[in-house]
């Protein structure tokens, strides 16, 4: 399949004005599970339904040229062969190619800003404030951490509500949901901890 994505590559790299391939028309998730199995027939074909998508989809996130975009999708698609479970909606294979697009996406600005860091080091110079890749990250986190509290039973949400958004004291928010503050203290703390450990996973 490596070989597949070799020539692929070639064929990403063709003037703009080539012709692209068939687009979305066609769903993209019963390719997923041949992919999965290692069929570079089923991945050839994934790649032509996706690989203009990504590069479209990358410069929506990041405003980089084309040379970018290019190769954080060629990279996203390199993720597929080894990564790529099976799926069963088309809105799935959706979600699952837009978080690989935005992780990689930060991972490239990220190695720019370290070697722009180094060259200007080198040569004395003062290093530039925090940027593209930082908002990135940011927005994927806020994303993530709010569909992990969406997730949560109604009285942890209610609890987390009533401290971090209407910013009631710990004394308050017990007295709203018949307990102590320092019971709602030992629950609002557990919580906060379980989110952070599941966030380490995730962004580590």
């Amino acid at each position: 399949m490596a070989a597949v994505v070799e020539r692929q590559q070639a064929s990403s790299r063709a003037p703009a004005s080539a012709p692209g391939p068939t687009g979305g028309s066609e769903p993209s998730w019963p390719l997923t599970a041949a992919i999965a199995r290692g069929d570079e027939r089923a991945f050839a074909r994934f790649y032509d339904l996706w690989f203009d998508r990504l590069v479209v989809l990358v410069r929506s996130l990041t405003r980089r040229d084309e040379a970018f975009c290019l190769d954080v999708a060629q990279d996203c698609m390199l993720r597929v062969v080894r990564r790529l479970p099976a799926l069963r909606r088309e809105e799935e294979v959706a979600a699952w190619m837009a978080r690989a697009a935005l992780r990689l996406a930060v991972d490239h600005l990220r190695r720019e800003r370290r070697r722009a860091r180094r060259e200007q080091a080198v040569g004395g110079q003062r290093p530039e404030p925090p940027g593209v890749a930082d908002d990135l990250l940011h927005r994927e986190r806020a994303a993530w951490l709010e569909r992990r509290i969406a997730e949560l039973p109604d009285g942890d949400r209610a609890l987390l509500a009533a401290r971090f958004e209407a910013g009631r004291t710990l004394e308050q928010v017990g007295d709203g949901l018949g307990m102590s503050g320092h019971a709602a203290h030992g629950r609002i703390r557990r919580l906060v901890e379980r989110l952070r450990r599941a966030a380490e996973e995730v962004f580590s």
